[in-house]
């Protein structure tokens, strides 16, 4: 079980910190408001390397815009972002968008 710290949520939406800070745990509709709250909560050097999409119901173009960013900045670092078994609507949204190359898709640990 994962442990939150640095909470970014919202009514409908959450970015979450988990173990220890290793995982971004995104929950229900990430929009531009649970991303802008991410972004002024969690410094850019805080953000990890796997994100565990399974709760997201919705993700806006400002939501796959940080998960660009996310992208980015471990290819900067020589590494590969991790995406946790995203649910089928959000490998839809990555395949028509074209970004389902930037991110490989991992298993949930058991």
């Amino acid at each position: 079980m994962t442990e939150a710290v640095e909470p970014t949520a919202l009514d409908h939406g959450s970015i979450t910190l988990a173990e220890g800070g290793a995982l971004l745990v995104l929950d229900g509709e990430i929009d531009k408001d649970v991303v802008r709250h991410f972004r002024v909560t969690v410094r850019p050097a805080d953000w990890p390397a796997r994100v565990d999409a399974r709760g997201v119901t919705f993700m806006s173009s400002a939501g796959l815009e940080l998960m660009v960013h996310l992208a980015r900045k471990q290819k900067r670092a020589g590494g590969e972002l991790e995406l946790v078994e995203p649910p089928t609507s959000l490998r839809l949204l990555l395949n028509q968008t074209g970004l389902s190359r930037v991110f490989r898709s991992v298993p949930a640990p058991a």
